[in-house]
């Protein structure tokens, strides 16, 4: 091969890199920019319909007296009149907004024993039946930042709605009988949260999230709750969600001198269908 020959072989091959380092940079480039472009385009999450199977335990207290609210979820169920739960995800960039809605309205019914004077054919106090009402709801609004990767960091507001009626009826004559309606608890309240969420991917179907938060300030002195979540998914649009959650709200108040502890926490499984695009 003379010198001329090794010249333009060498001039093809710079040639030949030069083109394929031009590419190499253009796909480069190309790929950033859909990254970037991707991260800053809208990404929705709708989980509807859930189903949260919670056991409802609740206490009030005050005055050396304590009513305790104990409704289980097969009661829930029996006696549930109106359900409703879901959760709406909107994310762009590193920014991600949350709307969660929780309402439920059951009403459970109770018939007390009766005390009767045996040597006398008296009836002291007759059976009484007791209904009670209970409508629950609790609402979230958060505003959440990813930290690190699948570490995010949230604050908001949470919306806690609790109404609870007993009516009191006797079944029978007696010497001492109750009929009364007693409003339990009626209470608006807010309460300024602060918490994590946790997430991690198996694989291109199965992923987890945890989270946890808890109020800084607002009408209760108590507010935290925990979710844990497993996702799989379906396909692109589709998502089956299985976790847990407790909830836990929990206020002291005082009226007429009275000191009164109000509790109540709402924990269970949950299922739902989680459409994501």
């Amino acid at each position: 091969m003379n010198d001329q020959s090794r010249i333009i072989q060498m001039s093809m091959r710079s040639i030949v890199k030069t083109v394929i380092t031009l590419l190499s940079t253009a796909l480069i480039s190309q790929a950033v920019a859909a990254s970037d472009a991707t991260s800053d385009q809208w990404k929705f999450t709708i989980a509807f319909p859930m189903v949260w199977a919670p056991d409802i335990n609740g206490k009030i207290e005050g005055d050396g007296n304590r009513v305790d609210i104990s409704i289980p979820f097969d009661q829930i169920t029996e006696n549930l009149n109106f359900g409703f739960m879901g959760d709406f995800y909107a994310a762009k960039g590193k920014w991600s907004y949350v709307l969660k809605l929780t309402y439920l309205r059951t009403e459970d019914e109770t018939v007390t024993d009766g005390l009767d004077a045996p040597n006398w054919g008296i009836t002291i106090a007759p059976q009484h039946q007791i209904i009670t009402e209970l409508q629950l709801s609790a609402n979230d609004l958060l505003v959440r930042y990813e930290t690190h990767k699948n570490v995010l960091l949230y604050t908001g507001v949470r919306y806690f709605f609790t109404k609870v009626d007993m009516d009191i009826t006797p079944l029978g004559p007696g010497i001492i009988t109750i009929s009364q309606n007693i409003n339990v608890a009626d209470e608006h309240l807010f309460d300024w949260l602060i918490g994590i969420s946790l997430s991690h991917k198996f694989n291109n179907r199965w992923g987890f999230m945890i989270t946890g938060d808890a109020g800084l300030a607002g009408d209760n002195d108590r507010d935290f709750s925990v979710n844990a979540v497993v996702a799989y998914k379906i396909n692109k649009l589709n998502n089956v969600w299985v976790g847990y959650r407790y909830l836990e709200i929990g206020n002291d108040t005082e009226s007429d001198g009275l000191e009164f502890d109000i509790t109540f926490a709402q924990q269970g499984p949950m299922l739902g269908w989680a459409f994501t695009f």
